[in-house]
């Protein structure tokens, strides 16, 4: 294995994925580079083209990738409320398309990013056989439905996939409209973080260098898989805080006071999400480390020189 190709290269995870396996392999990938985050990320790692998922890009290449990490998506729940029809194109349809450049140009293991919001409410712990057919948000729904499309490919086609289903990622490079950067701007500026109901909504925070460590690893494994298999991974850290804690912690490292105002819960987040990684553990030998202490002073310790303002 030889050849890794990254789609969504220039986003948090797959710029911080790239850095990651450039060590060890050839790279290469592809961005849309609609975000500003995604601009700054991609002129710091030297990542990616604007070609789209949308486009043949597998055939277009001189040489096929040995693993295709599908990392592109239309992300967060909010934004699903208020324009699912995006989530459905990209996620969806963008999927499909990768599938079948897939299959038509023999590209056999393909490593995906689903999420732990395919799973329905009121669950104490996730595994990865937990109920997962009522999602609150369409978000959700679009990942399940991704998963649903591969696992089919998997068994008609001969494709050998990995999903990873991700808790509530973080670190330094976090894209502006998520909660760990809207919180550190927040705080850094003096203003309220909203918290939604009054703080008792419990993440599964698992720090980004924890997430390319276990795909690293799952690179090495997929290939000597038996072909036409699909894997489903959560990779969380297993402990779940509360957003209150995590609002303080930030604060702390910031060297800032918190302020906060507190929100209804929206009608599509849960209100809380605890990974069981066991699956994971037992099939790479790798537990998630990084505690929610180290990995807020890292991020903290890059927002300060916030290359997004620069």
């Amino acid at each position: 294995m030889n050849k890794i190709f990254i789609t969504g290269a220039a986003g948090f995870i797959g710029s911080h994925l790239q850095k990651e396996l450039q060590s060890y392999v050839e790279v290469s990938g592809m961005d849309n580079l609609q975000a500003a985050a995604s601009r700054q990320r991609s002129v710091h790692f030297g990542a990616s083209d604007e070609h789209s998922i949308h486009s043949g890009f597998i055939d277009q290449m001189h040489t096929k990738p040995d693993v295709l990490i599908h990392l592109a998506a239309e992300t967060g729940i909010s934004g699903s409320l208020n324009n699912p029809a995006r989530y459905f194109h990209q996620n969806v349809e963008g999927t499909f398309n990768v599938l079948e450049q897939c299959r038509k140009n023999g590209v056999n293991y393909l490593i995906y990013a689903s999420s732990s919001s395919v799973y329905e409410p009121s669950q104490s712990i996730m595994h990865e056989d937990s109920p997962h057919d009522k999602q609150l948000s369409f978000y959700g729904t679009s990942k399940r439905m991704t998963e649903l499309m591969i696992d089919n490919y998997c068994r008609q086609f001969g494709i050998t996939a990995i999903g990873l289903r991700f808790f509530t990622v973080y670190g330094s490079w976090t894209r502006t409209d998520m909660a760990a950067y809207k919180f550190m701007k927040a705080i850094s500026n003096g203003n309220p973080v909203t918290l939604y109901n009054e703080g008792n909504v419990f993440r599964d925070f698992t720090h980004v260098s924890d997430i390319v460590t276990s795909i690293r690893l799952l690179v090495n494994k997929i290939v000597g898989e038996r072909p036409g298999t699909h894997q489903i991974f959560n990779i969380g850290n297993g402990a779940p805080v509360s957003v209150h804690r995590y609002a303080e912690l930030i604060a702390h490292y910031l060297e800032k006071p918190l302020q906060i105002q507190y929100a209804t819960l929206p009608l599509n987040e849960l209100k809380s999400t605890h990974s069981d990684t066991s699956k994971l553990e037992s099939y790479t030998g790798y537990k998630p480390i990084c505690s929610i202490e180290q990995g807020i002073q890292e991020m903290t310790n890059w927002f300060k020189n916030d290359p997004y303002e620069k």
